[in-house]
């Protein structure tokens, strides 16, 4: 399970500094409906990549999780394979819109743009982020839900 303390001794073992509160599930955003309903389908079918959204001191951490359990790949951890990292000097600005059920970050880097869905916190319990992101195993506690309006609201500010 990826509970936040796991999430966070992971991030530590990779020489980053995690801010407390700060994470949330995302994908990359789909490029127009018909790949929203593709991804749609790949994520009923866990072909779909999740991520864990981390701030950390100097950096954005994107973490791959895996697509059979809910935790982060192992490769990641033994290799820093799959694993992006956006230092803050190399964002420019970050744009957070609502997108149906999901809002959508667009991550403005100096010539690209990284684009990301969260799902919601309401109905986060019975989406894939409540799975990748259960505290324990009483299936009521999201550190993806607790941590979205916080975690929205950091990377707002940014390049603001």
């Amino acid at each position: 399970m990826a509970n936040t303390k796991r999430m966070n001794q992971i991030l530590e073992k990779m020489g980053f500094e995690p801010e407390e509160g700060k994470m949330i599930v995302v994908s990359y955003a789909p490029e127009n409906l018909s790949d929203m309903i593709a991804k749609l389908l790949a994520s009923i079918f866990q072909y779909y990549n999740f991520y864990a959204l981390s701030f950390c001191k100097d950096y954005i951490v994107l973490l791959p999780f895996s697509t059979y359990c809910a935790d982060v790949k192992k490769d990641a951890i033994l290799k820093k394979e799959g694993i992006l990292e956006l230092p803050y000097s190399s964002i420019r600005g970050v744009e957070v819109s609502e997108m149906g059920l999901n809002y959508r970050i667009d991550i403005q880097l100096e010539d690209e743009v990284i684009s990301l869905s969260v799902q919601q916190a309401e109905l986060s319990l019975l989406r894939m982020s409540g799975m990748y992101s259960l505290e324990d195993w009483t299936f009521v506690n999201s550190w993806h839900k607790n941590n979205l309006k916080g975690t929205l609201k950091a990377l707002k500010e940014i390049g603001a």
